[in-house]
This record gives structure tokens, C-alpha cells and sequence, in this order.
């Protein structure tokens, strides 16, 4: 197909500055014609009139129109100057919209900064559907993503700031396993950066890069403010208490490990479950599998332990909190479970951290959040070798506030009546 030039053409090729010439369709792909809007042209040297030299065709592949890739056929101007002593051979026309040498327009090369960022797509993936190799679509995020991802403004005011660990290389036989420490706002729940390393001094080395103004403003996480223990990983290590008793009695009761049958591993589960959730099938079945598989009440004793240390997050106060928690201590280090005995001591440990939750009433869960698409970044990058790509790709997806425009919806709602 092919149509004259027009306005509307103009408005729907999108590019200012260009005139749409023709439209045809080769081998399913859209081929658009196009040349600027160029007049007189003058010498960036002397400032002389410039003569034409001819013309150049140029392709370069752009955002697909229709469910079809297109390619721009840009019909370049090529220019000489017309006076005679100045230095300057010829040129070829240049607009900022499809740099010189390019595979991509730079509107194509923005699409392929969100595809990537945004919405978490493969590298890849985009490469292949622009028909450009992964290091051109590679070059196109880091130059439109390192501007949003070190904009001085993008971290703004923190007033609760969550710390996790995670694995972004794993051992092999030349290395071993690579760990970053990431930096969320806990309210926003939005990652602020990601660091090499998972020590004490990586965290101070970075607290230390932010302004006074800015560490005064968190009030849960640093020195001068309450340090809290996020409730979900003191009741995982309560859960893995409970485990290692039951592990530890049907080893010493059958001699084995648990197999299918066994009375204990037949509510591993059960044991995991708080107990308000538990119905009355599911209680009677944890009853029963403790009558026959725990003869002395270890695992019982450990199950009710457990119980107690969620009952402390219940309470409304820090001064029930306290003495919930101190009654937990105190039965734990009264037991004969000597895996209770451990579990006290690291409570005891951290009592003040632990308690600290009822007082700030923070939470690490928006970080546990962050940690889950930290995560889904790694599976569909198919892992990284190069810790700036993870950061970026990491913080455009975590870490960015996207300013895109959302379509116009067309309808409020589904018509009553349709076909």
C-alpha cells in the first residue's frame, strides 16, 4: 500500500520534524518512507548556504504499527558547502530522534528501557522482537535508566528503612556464592539501592553517603532509632524449633527419618499451622500423631512454645508484650527441650529489638516483598555476571516510579446489551 503525504500521515508516523512519504508492506513488515522538513540549510562553520549533494537511504528499525514490526526508510539529505574556502567537505542531515548510526529510533530505544525495566522483560526477549542484537537493546537501558536510577530525588525522605541479603551469583567450581544487601523503604515499599556484600560495614559505608538531614528522618532502622526484628523471622526461628524436635524424637522413637506413615511426619504441617487456623480435623489429627509419636511431650511442649512467642505479638501494649514475652523465656529455659534452651537464648538476645516492634509497629514485610521480584528479575535475566546490570535492572523495577502515560479507557463499563 502506499499514500501521499498528509497531515494526518505526519500525525500518525509520530515524529516531528518528518514527513511521511509512502507506507509498504514487505515481507509482513511496515516499511515507512520518510524525510525531513529541511528548507535552506546553512554551513556550521562558515554559515554559508549548503548545496545539495544527493540523497541517502537509511533504516532503522522502529516501535511496531498493527501488530507489525517497522523499519523507518529515512531518505537523507546529503550536503556540501557552497563556498569554495571553507574546510567543510559535506554533511549528511541529523535529527535527534534517530542518532547517527543507529539500529533503533530513539523512541524505540525508549520502549525497550521500560520493556526491560518496567515490566521485567528479558533482554533477549526485546532484542529479538526489534530484530536487534542484546547489546543494543543492553545500551539503550543503561542510557535512559541510569539517568532515572541515580536522580538525586529518586530516593527522597525514608522514614523506615528495611535491610535483607540475597544471593545474586551462586557457587560454582571458579567462585563462590556473590551477596548484595538491599536497601527498601518500608512505607513505600520501594527498593532505595542495591549493595556488594552483606557486612556491617557495607551498610555503615553507605549510610554514610546520605546527608545528615536524611538520616535524621528515619526513625526505624538506624543508630539513633529503633532497630526492630521483623515478627516474620522471629516466628521462623520458633517454626524451626519445632522442626528440629520433631526430627530429632521420631529419630530417637523409630530410628529413621521420617517416612510416610510415621505418626510425626505425618503433621509436619499441622505443627507449622498457627493454632487458630487449625480446624477441628486438623486438631484432632496433631492430637493423635503427638499421642502416638511424642511420649514424653518434647514436641508438645516446644509446639506450645511457639504458640506463646506469637501470642506476644498479639498483645496491644508493650507492657503485656513484656510480660508475655518473659513468660516465654521463662518456660523455654525451665523445659527439658534443650532445642528451647537455644531458641531462649537468642530471644533473650534480642529482646529489645523484638519488643521494639509493639512500640514503632514496623514490619519487614515490604521487603520480604521486594525480596520476592528481586527474585523474579534473576529467573528471567536466566542469573547475571555483571553486578551494574543487576543493580540497574534491579532498581528499574523496584526502585523507579514510572512516569508513563495510561490509555483513555474507551468505555466505563460493558454495555448491557452486546453481541
Amino acid at each position: 500500500m502506499g499514500f501521499e503525504s498528509s497531515e494526518s500521515a505526519v500525525a500518525v508516523l509520530g515524529l516531528e520534524g518528518f514527513v511521511l512519504l509512502a507506507a509498504v508492506e514487505v515481507d509482513g513488515e511496515l516499511h515507512q518512507l520518510v524525510e525531513t522538513r529541511a528548507g535552506i540549510v546553512g554551513c556550521s562553520v562558515c554559515g554559508g548556504r549548503a548545496l545539495s549533494k544527493g540523497r541517502r537511504r537509511t533504516k532503522v528499525r522502529d516501535l511496531s504499527c498493527g501488530g507489525r514490526p517497522v523499519v523507518v526508510v529515512w531518505v537523507k539529505r546529503l550536503w556540501r558547502c557552497g563556498d569554495a574556502d571553507c574546510d567543510v567537505r559535506g554533511w549528511s542531515e541529523s535529527s535527534p530522534l534517530i542518532a547517527p548510526r543507529a539500529s533503533l529510533t530513539e523512541r524505540a530505544r525508549a520502549e525497550a528501557c521500560r520493556r526491560v525495566g518496567r515490566d521485567n522483560h528479558a533482554v533477549a526477549q526485546v532484542a529479538r522482537s526489534l530484530g536487534v542484537g542484546w547489546a543494543t537493546v543492553m545500551n539503550a537501558v543503561r542510557d535512559y535508566g541510569t539517568p532515572l536510577v541515580e536522580d538525586p530525588g529518586r530516593i527522597g525522605a525514608v522514614s523506615a528503612l528495611g535491610l535483607d541479603e540475597t544471593a545474586w551469583q551462586r557457587a560454582n567450581a571458579t567462585r563462590h556464592t556473590s551477596f548484595v544487601t538491599g536497601f527498601v523503604d518500608i512505607v513505600a515499599g520501594r527498593l532505595l539501592d542495591i549493595v556488594a556484600g552483606r557486612s556491617a560495614r557495607v551498610v555503615e559505608d553507605w549510610l554514610e553517603k546520605r546527608s545528615e538531614n536524611w538520616l535524621a528522618g528515619v526513625a526505624v532502622k538506624l543508630a539513633h532509632a529503633a532497630l526492630v526484628v521483623d515478627p516474620f523471622h522471629v516466628v521462623r526461628l520458633a517454626n524451626l524449633a519445632v522442626d528440629d524436635v520433631r526430627r530429632r524424637v521420631q529419630r530417637d522413637e523409630l530410628g529413621h527419618r521420617g517416612r510416610k506413615g510415621d505418626p510425626l511426619y505425618g503433621i509436619r504441617r499441622l505443627l507449622l499451622r498457627a493454632d487458630e487456623r487449625l480446624s477441628e480435623v486438623a486438631r484432632a489429627r496433631m492430637e493423635a500423631g503427638l499421642a502416638a509419636g511424642d511420649p514424653d511431650d518434647e514436641l508438645y511442649v516446644t509446639w506450645q512454645a511457639k504458640e506463646a512467642l506469637r501470642w506476644m505479638y498479639a498483645a496491644r501494649t508493650m507492657v503485656v508484650a513484656e510480660l508475655r514475652f518473659d513468660a516465654f523465656v521463662t518456660a523455654a529455659k525451665s523445659s527439658v527441650v534443650p532445642e528451647l534452651h537455644r531458641l531462649a537464648k537468642t530471644m533473650t538476645k534480642w529482646r529489645t529489638e523484638i519488643l521494639a516492634h509493639h512500640s514503632t509497629g514496623a514490619s519487614n514485610g515490604p521487603t520480604e516483598a521486594v525480596n520476592l521480584l528481586i527474585k523474579k528479575v534473576l529467573r528471567v535475566a536466566h542469573g547475571f555476571r555483571n553486578l551494574d546490570n543487576y543493580r540497574l535492572r534491579l532498581l528499574l523495577h523496584c526502585g523507579v516510579k514510572w512516569q508513563t502515560p495510561q490509555a483513555t479507557r474507551i468505555r466505563g463499563r460493558a454495555p448491557r446489551l452486546v453481541a
